[in-house]
């Protein structure tokens, strides 16, 4: 078994093409597809379901992504090591792109002022993203939503906030002291659509029969937000969210929250990950939602 298969797996995984894991590994594909048979013969057990349209994994395969996690991250991290000898200390967080909020923002400042020694190396994307990166050694931890399903010994939950209406100052509704689903019917309204309860949320319009009138549908928040700012449709987002001119507005019936935390790897550097927890999980986050 060699590294280089144990990658070429993980990218097939992750990209579910043997075509799109070969350029995103430099290989030619069959070079690829030829290194990870051989390690299917090897470890004598198929690991992929091979179809037209997307690669799954197999049951074997399954449980194999979890044992190749684990080896490359270890790998990397003997190498890391070695690296780091006498050389700043790092750390690679990444967070979610919905949660550039005062109080994700306002931990990692409180952080780097507190450690300065500490060099951050942040990234962003979605939550899928963040746990391939995570899996892969790429980050030493993220911050994330959590689904309640992740294992307690390698996550921290910090706080919990409700999800509101955004909407400009001037927007009719944003002098109520809260707002039905129902008010928004028709509505012009932004779909984000790397909301971590995109899927829920809609469930909840429809059985609310809510239907507002999307005029713009974006997987980046900061453009959601000019869209309300310039007062031209509202947006559900969380609310910690802060920006100019807007105003936020308590949902009676949506009843969705999220619960935002630290998520990191048993194999994680202890010495990377371990202040930075310690530090977040003794922060006051009674202001956070």
């Amino acid at each position: 078994m060699e590294i280089r298969q144990i990658r070429y797996f993980l990218a097939v995984q992750e990209t579910g093409s043997f075509t799109k894991a070969a350029e995103k590994m430099y290989v030619t594909q069959p070079a690829l597809s030829t290194a990870i048979k051989a390690l299917e013969e090897e470890l004598g057990v198929e690991l992929l379901i091979r179809k037209p349209k997307r690669i799954t994994l197999t049951p074997a395969g399954l449980r194999f992504r979890d044992r190749a996690f684990a080896i490359l991250a270890e790998c990397n991290a003997a190498k890391r090591d070695l690296m780091d000898t006498g050389a700043q200390r790092q750390l690679r967080i990444g967070v979610l792109d919905t949660l550039n909020t005062p109080p994700v923002n306002g931990l990692l400042h409180d952080f780097h002022t507190t450690y300065p020694d500490v060099l951050i190396h942040l990234q962003c994307g979605s939550k899928d993203d963040l746990a391939h990166r995570l899996g892969q050694d790429k980050v030493d931890l993220i911050i994330t939503s959590l689904s309640g399903e992740e294992e307690s010994s390698t996550m921290l939950p910090l706080y919990q906030e409700r999800f509101v209406l955004v909407v400009n100052s001037q927007h009719p509704l944003a002098t109520r002291s809260s707002v039905h689903l129902a008010d928004l019917h028709e509505q012009p309204f932004v779909l984000r659509k790397n909301c971590e309860v995109l899927n829920e949320g809609k469930r909840v319009f429809l059985t609310e029969q809510a239907q507002p009138h999307l005029t713009c549908r974006t997987d980046e928040d900061g453009w959601a937000l000019s869209m309300v700012q310039s007062n031209l449709a509202a947006a559900i987002m969380g609310e910690t969210v802060e920006a100019p001119g807007i105003v936020k507005v308590p949902i009676v019936d949506f009843g969705l929250i999220r619960t935002v935390g630290c998520l990191w790897r048993a194999h994680s550097d202890p010495q990377a990950v371990q202040p930075f927890t310690d530090f977040a999980g003794q922060k006051n986050w009674s202001m956070a939602g």
